[in-house]
């Protein structure tokens, strides 16, 4: 076996001097451009033409000579740099990509892509056909130069315009939605034509049957990308997550998948930054995949590899060329065509699309950015010999202006875009969701013991959870033989002799017999509660030398974000602890928020009342991150159920000796409950929930709660809690222990760190 030799010393040593210039100048040149309120990217693609024979190597000839006047092996070193860069790049642009908002607009984005491709393909053929012959490599091929210069007028840079919507933070709006959507299908058609055009220029003739590989392979990828690929990238990244749940695994396993769907549509004919995009938008939808790793990989690429990408695209530029007159009539000329084409396009179509005239303007310019795609192009047209040394540089030349064109045009027309209520709406929703407490559930732990307080808790976050792909684990925990005999007594979790095992078992899975048939019992009874699921279903049985307690909090540390306890009260005294000493340990040790969920005397008579449907919720509010916590878990659930949430705030009424307390005026106290569930009324009818309000005043606000679920027939209360310590027990306030103990319906508590 031949052995391979390492990279040189000197070559390490000018690729990383390389790659530190070409950062440095282009974030310094970034932020000077953002300092003036334009878009970094314009100023990262400056930076290779700063760094290139148009400024470095006229200025300073010997630094520039020294620098990247390099082998073309040295050189490619960069490229591969580059290409990481872009491949990054379009993996952030598809984690920014809503397809269901493109899918909705499936019409428009086709009908812009049309005008985007057909008026500037046919203006630049007949650009290419009378163009002088000294600008064609072949003259006797101008049947091919034409084609190649009408593709490359038609191509459209992803990678810079998702830069620039991304900065201009509109990557989320309709209109940047898009000009995503309408460059991507102008990008696809673009590659296509450039196969069969590479084609035609090796054989001579016209490759109709390669045209059409090329269309089918992009079919097929994409059909088995958004079937199997979704589902093997869901799994997967839940898996990681489960297994070893921290935010590094989370990326590792994004780049994994990027570089082999890369790989894979490279090795199709296709081009690598088809696969990133794709893994991007699959990858986004995923919800373990939550804002907080997404940032992470955001700002490594916009603030490292997205710069040397760009700069390093700008690299091959040289200016000097165009101060030949007629090389530069020329370039002026292609550089018309090339703005006329697109904008000419767009904005032909714009009107039939339904679209105004400033948002015809805006993915006009948006389009018209070329970038380091047309670059590409350009190389690939210098490398088969269509293309004159001239004719690079004025195709590059253009692939630069327009790309410096775009921000331009977009900052000074997108303000006049009015956005429409549901935009608004829409905008709205996601920012909530980025932060929601319900929608970042990814992980629930259920210790169940097959009580009607447990199934009645998973019958409550079966609607809550139902569409939110989060992996709900049913735990099961008993006492090892030396301690179940000295606890027998104990109401406790560990009332059945569980066998220690555990299972996974996804909802198309098929049953395994268990070692104990009373715990299949109990968690085929508390399944059923549970119903169909997005997320995956896990049983864990264990058993334990320790604490039930502390084996639970053990699993509740492993990276849950709710437990939820079903537990029944341990009797009306307000001097007793409120629950079993097991979940009081739980909820005062717990990592995570935990919701203790209390069945009603009836329901515990009549079982079958667990599965009656819920039609009015009540949830009392207080202003408190705990209570806007459950308000969420509240309002999800009546959506699902097609319930009434009525929203209640007591103020308590004036009490003896408050005069010398310095407390706000009854009237005050009102206003501020009014303002309490207004504000909440409108998270839950921007949630789609049904919503009406109270506030009262009453001297016994927990008592007041109690007769408000009796007067209108709640099915259940959702409350709110901060915890407090109190002699070595949890405490949820005398308010919501009161409503646990008196009410005649469930009651859930959401207990907030």
């Amino acid at each position: 076996m031949e052995i391979i030799e390492p990279l040189g010393h000197h070559e390490l040593y000018l690729v990383i001097v390389q790659l530190a210039v070409l950062l440095f100048v282009a974030r310094i040149l970034g932020e000077a451009f953002s300092s003036i309120g334009q878009p970094a990217v314009v100023g990262e693609l400056l930076a290779g033409v700063v760094l290139g024979p148009s400024l470095l190597g006229f200025v300073a000839p010997g630094v520039y000579e020294t620098l990247f006047v390099v082998s073309e092996s040295q050189f490619h070193l960069l490229e591969i740099v580059s290409w990481i860069g872009l491949i990054m790049l379009l993996v952030v642009t598809g984690l920014e990509t809503d397809i269901d908002l493109i899918i909705s607009k499936g019409r428009t984005a086709i009908f812009l892509s049309l005008g985007g491709i057909v008026v500037p393909f046919t203006t630049g053929f007949l650009l290419g056909w009378y163009l002088p012959a000294e600008f064609i490599a072949s003259p006797d091929q101008r049947v091919v130069f034409s084609l190649f210069i009408a593709t490359a007028m038609s191509i459209s840079a992803i990678p810079v315009i998702a830069k620039i919507l991304i900065e201009l933070d509109v990557i989320r709006r309709d209109i940047g939605q898009l000009i995503l959507a309408a460059g991507m299908v102008d990008d696809t058609i673009g590659w296509i034509l450039l196969a069969t055009v590479a084609g035609l220029a090796r054989t001579g003739v016209v490759d109709l049957g390669s045209a059409a590989t090329t269309v089918l392979s992009v079919l097929v990828f994409l059909g088995v990308a958004f079937t199997v690929g979704r589902r093997l990238i869901a799994s997967t990244i839940r898996w990681v997550d489960n297994a070893i749940g921290s935010d590094t695994a989370l990326l590792s396993t994004l780049m994994i998948f990027t570089l082999a769907a890369g790989a894979i549509t490279q090795y199709m004919g296709l081009e690598a930054i088809l696969g990133a995009f794709v893994v991007g938008i699959l990858v986004g939808q995923v919800k373990r995949f939550d804002y907080q790793v997404r940032h992470t990989f955001e700002t490594m690429t916009l603030s490292v590899f997205a710069p040397l990408f760009f700069a390093i695209a700008g690299l091959r530029m040289d200016v000097s060329s165009l101060t030949d007159p007629t090389v530069f009539t020329v370039g002026l000329a292609v550089l018309v065509v090339a703005c006329v084409g697109k904008f000419g396009g767009i904005m032909g179509v714009s009107g039939l699309a339904g679209l105004s005239k400033w948002e015809g303007v805006t993915i006009g310019g948006g389009m018209n950015a070329r970038g380091a795609m047309e670059i590409i192009v350009a190389t690939i047209g210098l490398g088969l010999g269509i293309l004159t040394t001239n004719m690079y540089s004025i195709i590059v030349m253009v692939a630069i202006v327009t790309s410096l064109m775009a921000p331009a045009i977009m900052r000074w027309s997108i303000p006049k875009i009015e956005m429409g209520a549901e935009e608004r709406t829409r905008i709205e929703r996601e920012e909530y969701l980025q932060d929601s407490f319900v929608n970042n559930l990814t992980r629930v732990l259920l210790p169940t013991r097959g009580t009607v307080d447990t199934r009645y808790a998973a019958r409550l976050i079966s609607p809550l959870l139902r569409h939110l792909q989060t992996d709900i684990d049913l735990l099961c925990v008993t006492k090892s033989d030396a301690l179940r005999s000295t606890r027998s007594r104990s109401r406790n979790w560990f009332r059945y002799p569980f066998f220690a095992r555990e299972r996974n078992r996804s909802k198309t899975g098929s049953k395994q017999q268990l070692e104990s048939d009373e715990a299949e019992s109990t968690f085929t009874r508390v399944e059923s509660r549970l119903g169909e699921q997005e997320g995956t279903i896990r049983r864990l049985l264990q058993e334990t030398n320790e604490s039930v307690a502390d084996t639970i909090l053990e699993n509740v540390n492993a990276g849950y974000d709710l437990v939820v306890l079903g537990e029944r009260t341990l009797g009306s005294n307000p001097n007793e602890p409120l629950f079993s000493t097991t979940v009081d340990h739980v909820v005062q040790e717990t990592p995570c928020p935990a919701m203790v969920v209390s069945t009603s005397e009836a329901m515990k008579r009549e079982p079958a009342l667990v599965d009656e449907p819920i039609r009015r919720i009540l949830l009392p509010v207080i202003g408190t991150q705990a209570s806007r916590h459950a308000a969420e878990v509240a309002f999800t659930i009546a959506v699902e159920e097609n319930a009434l949430v009525e929203i209640a705030h007591v103020v308590a009424g004036p009490q003896s000796g408050d005069q010398f307390a310095g407390r706000a005026s009854l009237s005050q106290e009102i206003e501020i409950g009014n303002q309490i569930v207004d504000r909440e009324a409108e998270l839950g009818r921007q949630l789609g929930a049904k919503v009406v309000t109270t506030v009262t005043v009453s001297d016994t606000p927990g008592s007041e709660l109690v007769d408000i679920a009796d007067r209108n027939d709640a099915d259940v209360i959702l409350m709110g809690s901060n915890t407090r310590p109190v002699t070595h027990r949890a405490f949820f306030g005398p308010n919501v222990e009161y409503v646990v103990r008196n009410a005649s319906c469930p009651v859930a508590v959401l207990s907030s760190l």
